[in-house]
C-alpha cells in the first residue's frame, strides 16, 4: 500500500497533484504535451503510474486540471499588480508589465493548434484564457467609462489584442517603452498624459 503523504487522505491527494504538476511542467520545458505521457510524468513525479489515473482518468482532464491550476495563481498575481494603480492608464501599463514578468514563469501548455483536443476540451481551456482577460477587461471597461480611453473602443476585440501580444515570448522581443507606447495609443491615450 502507497505511503500517505501529510497529515490527511485530502492532504496526500493535493500533494500528489502539486507533485505531478511540478512533473509536468518541468516536462514541458523541453517536449510538447502530445510527447509527454502519464508514465514519464508518473516517474518524472516520483509516483506510480496508477495514481496518475486516480488524479486524472485522462490526458485532457490533466490538461484542463493543469491550465486551472496554473491560470489561479497567475490570475492573482495579476491583480495584485495592477491593484494599487490610481488611474485606469496606470493600471494597463501595470498589467503590461506584471504580464511581462509573469510570461517567465507561466506553464499553460501550448498543443500543435488544438488538433489533438475534443471540442468540449478546447472550450474549457478558452475559458482559462477567458479568466486571465477579465483582469484587462475590467481595466479597459472602467478606462472608457471614466473617459480615459478612446469612447468608441471595441472592448472585446481590444483585450484579445492587447493580451495576443503580451502572452507568450513573442512579447520579449520589445522594449517594455514600446508596449507600452503601443497600446497606450491603441486605447486612445498619449503618452504624455497622466506620466
Amino acid at each position: 500500500m502507497p505511503k500517505i503523504i501529510g497529515g490527511s487522505l485530502e492532504e496526500h491527494r493535493e500533494r500528489t497533484r502539486e507533485k505531478i504538476f511540478a512533473a509536468l511542467a518541468e516536462l514541458l520545458e523541453t517536449q510538447s504535451f502530445e510527447s509527454v505521457t502519464f508514465s514519464r510524468i508518473a516517474a518524472a513525479a516520483g509516483v506510480g503510474r496508477t495514481a496518475m489515473y486516480n488524479h486524472f482518468p485522462d490526458r485532457e482532464t490533466l490538461l484542463v486540471e493543469y491550465a486551472i491550476h496554473e491560470t489561479t495563481d497567475y490570475i492573482h498575481q495579476l491583480r495584485a499588480g495592477v491593484s494599487d494603480s490610481a488611474t485606469p492608464r496606470d493600471a494597463a501599463i501595470a498589467y503590461i508589465h506584471t504580464q511581462l514578468d509573469l510570461n517567465i514563469s507561466f506553464h499553460v501548455p501550448q498543443t500543435s493548434g488544438g488538433a489533438s483536443l475534443t471540442p468540449e476540451t478546447a472550450a474549457r481551456m478558452r475559458d482559462h484564457v477567458v479568466l486571465i482577460e477579465d483582469v484587462l477587461r475590467t481595466i479597459v471597461t472602467d478606462g472608457v467609462a471614466g473617459g480615459d480611453f478612446a469612447a468608441d473602443l471595441d472592448v472585446d476585440a481590444t483585450v484579445r489584442i492587447i493580451n495576443g501580444l503580451l502572452v507568450g515570448s513573442s512579447a520579449k522581443r520589445y522594449s517594455r517603452t514600446a508596449l507600452e507606447d503601443f497600446v497606450l495609443r491603441g486605447l486612445g491615450v498619449s503618452r504624455g498624459v497622466g506620466g
